[in-house]
């Protein structure tokens, strides 16, 4: 490699900075831009190199252009604004994306380097602020192969490991496989150590015990303890990651897909969030499961609220009367095929039907104790009153109008025996009448 060789790195942020850093160490001539030009100005005292005050002129006769921003908008900003990158680079330049976005972006991207002669990659990375500054990040890639080939020592000055997935697109879509397996892990790991402290057990003693065998992951070896301090400054950001399960939960839908483990962790992030979270590392979800356990205790006592719902279309309307935070139970019932689906059990006198009677139908089961009330109209089953506890009515919690709801706490049990549940269902539904 030429130690002349010119290359261009477009933002320098925690990523982009090291990433940069590691292009001019490895013998590039790097020119950076960043929207806060005294940024800029730090990167060129401690690695040299030089500066330009827009991203047009930091691609000037750059063999390789580099894009680390902040998302689609920012992309499309230093790219393809009047100024950006695109306005200058000549025919036969590569134009590597590390940000990540979304794959429409990447495909839009493509078109328009295409139309003047420059070649594209989409290329994600993983690997934190910590695998940047080390220089050991994982990059995945989408464009042709061609393209790939001449630059792919090139991002070895900052990686451990590239890899050609595919045409364009592919480097995105497999950085958002990476974001939704990261969000399960992060989503077992707060409950499990959420469980732990409520049990009484140090947090560190019980990693130590299980971080050598199934359960073991990177962010239990890291982030268990930093969790247990509930210290969250250590990297990738809530705020962006919100943004990267976004883009997976949109390819997803289109795919006809339905990811519940991701888009119940992207609501809890999107609460912590509202607390004033987004700026924490992605272990701070363990806080959110935290705020919930203490709403729910402290809802046993709550002032309960009149909550109003019904069916899909509105033909059928009912009030109950229950804390803000709603203590459900998940009903698998075989006869209704609903599954995984929050129910919210509350005595028959602080249930009111409001509106619809004449729309209702009735289906009688089992020893006809358990009364299911279908709207004629939409077919949705509005409430239903459980064999186990006839006093009771049990509402579907998704039927209930959000803004009165704080929280909602889930209770499974195994709807397929009633029985063996109705000690549960009768004391969620007749304590304190």
């Amino acid at each position: 490699m030429s130690s002349q060789q010119k290359v261009a790195f477009i933002g320098l942020g925690a990523m982009g900075y090291p990433m940069a850093g590691h292009l001019q160490r490895n013998g590039f001539d790097v020119c950076v831009y960043n929207r806060t030009e005294t940024k800029a100005f730090a990167w060129v005292d401690e690695f040299g190199g030089i500066s330009a005050p827009t991203p047009a002129e930091a691609a000037v006769d750059a063999s390789v252009v580099f894009l680390c921003v902040g998302n689609d908008s920012d992309v499309r900003t230093v790219a393809s604004d009047s100024d950006g990158v695109l306005s200058t680079m000549t025919q036969g330049a590569t134009l590597i994306d590390h940000t990540t976005t979304s794959k429409d972006l990447a495909v839009e991207l493509d078109k328009a380097c295409d139309a003047i002669g420059v070649h594209f990659l989409d290329a994600p990375v993983s690997g934190g602020q910590a695998g940047a500054e080390n220089g050991v990040l994982t990059v995945m890639v989408g464009g042709k192969q061609s393209n790939f080939d001449p630059v792919e020592p090139i991002m070895r000055a900052y990686a451990k490991h590239v890899q050609l997935m595919g045409d364009v697109g592919s480097g995105q879509t497999t950085k958002m496989v990476n974001q939704l397996a990261i969000a399960g892990i992060l989503g077992g790991l707060s409950e499990a150590l959420h469980f732990a402290e409520c049990a009484g057990l140090d947090i560190d003693e019980v990693t130590e015990a299980i971080q050598g065998g199934a359960a073991q992951s990177w962010q239990m070896n890291n982030r268990a303890t930093t969790m247990a301090k509930r210290e969250y400054d250590f990297g990738f950001a809530i705020d962006w990651m919100r943004k990267d399960l976004g883009f997976a939960l949109d390819v997803a839908d289109r795919l006809g897909l339905h990811l519940p483990i991701a888009t119940l962790v992207d609501a809890q992030y999107a609460h912590v969030q509202e607390n004033g979270g987004g700026r924490w590392d992605t272990s701070g979800l363990i806080e959110q499961i935290r705020i919930r356990g203490e709403k729910v205790a402290a809802s046993k006592d709550a002032t309960r609220v009149t909550h109003t719902g019904g069916c899909h279309c509105g033909a059928v309307e009912w009030t109950v009367e229950a804390p803000a935070v709603l203590d459900t139970h998940t009903c698998n019932c075989s006869i209704c095929d609903i599954n995984h689906f929050q129910h919210l059990l509350v005595p028959e006198s602080r249930f009111t039907l409001t509106k619809g009677e004449e729309s209702l139908s009735l289906y009688t089961f089992g020893s006809g104790l358990a009364k299911h009330y279908f709207c004629n109209q939409c077919g949705v089953k509005s409430f239903y009153i459980p064999r186990s506890n006839p006093d009771g009515v049990s509402v579907n919690a998704r039927c209930i109008k959000p803004e009165t709801v704080e929280a909602t706490y889930d209770t499974p049990f195994d709807g397929r025996n009633w029985e063996k549940n109705a000690g549960s269902l009768a004391h969620l539904s007749k304590v304190d009448e």
